[in-house]
């Protein structure tokens, strides 16, 4: 049986210790993937980790106020895209480092899902918002380049058409993937609306994961290590954000 290759692509600026405690719990869990680290910190990790790593040097990225700042992801999808095209990995997960996978099947269920909606990127917290009072929508929208920018890569026949999703763990198929690492963002969009605005746009279909799994994604309040098997229990796939997940914790703890 030839297996689905699944790469999960992880963004971190956590020192070595503690990206390579979240790689070892990644790989206990599902060793059925390949791996990515993009390193977006300050740590030097080319000699101290046992995965392919790549540094991305992008101010864009390095923002404070990340939604007034328009902090942007299009460096770290670009810096991922070659190593994406040479691992011929169907699909690309996209994890921000205080994920936390609580299923060994989370891939196989990302795949079913994908498949079942007919998409070919999932996200969370998806919706259309232009048209809204969205905040960051609004704020875009002071700038005219914005939907300029819609309108002149659009495939739509609504050419404005504005989708907001979270910036974390989305499920994409490579094509998509790299179509959108691939592409300038000018003017500077917000990293929430371009992910998935843009895979719009280019032709790709943009669907939400089941709804069950969005409680365990609220990033308003952070989960405590304590609740991960409670969180394990009533079903969730994985839970964000747990900041101090591998900032020295006994993982294997919670992998029971």
């Amino acid at each position: 049986m030839i297996m689905i290759k699944v790469l999960t692509v992880f963004l971190t600026h956590q020192a070595p210790d503690s990206v390579r405690a979240m790689l070892n719990y990644w790989r206990d869990l599902d060793a059925n993937q390949s791996f990515l680290i993009v390193n977006g910190g300050p740590h030097d990790l080319t000699d101290s980790i046992d995965c392919a790593t790549v540094v991305v040097n992008d101010p864009a990225l390095r923002t404070l106020d990340h939604g007034r700042e328009k902090q942007s992801y299009q460096g770290v999808f670009q810096a991922a895209a070659p190593y994406v095209a040479a691992s011929g990995a169907d699909f690309v997960s996209f994890v921000e480092y205080d994920e936390v996978p609580l299923q060994p099947d989370m891939n196989a269920r990302m795949i079913a899902a994908i498949e079942q909606e007919k998409a070919d990127v999932l996200g969370f917290r998806l919706y259309r918002v232009d048209g809204t009072s969205h905040h960051q929508y609004l704020d875009h929208c002071r700038d005219p380049e914005f939907s300029t920018y819609w309108r002149g890569m659009s495939s739509r026949e609504e050419k404005t058409a504005v989708l907001s999703m979270l910036g974390c763990g989305s499920f994409w198929r490579s094509e998509a993937f790299l179509t959108v690492a691939g592409l300038v963002s000018s003017p500077r969009i917000y990293l929430e609306m371009f992910m998935p605005t843009a895979a719009h746009h280019l032709g790709y279909r943009v669907r939400p994961f089941p709804v069950d799994q969005e409680s365990s994604m609220e990033p308003e309040v952070v989960k405590m290590m304590s609740e991960l098997q409670a969180w394990k229990a009533r079903g969730a796939w994985r839970v964000h954000p747990v900041k101090e997940m591998w900032l020295g914790a006994q993982t294997q703890d919670f992998q029971s």
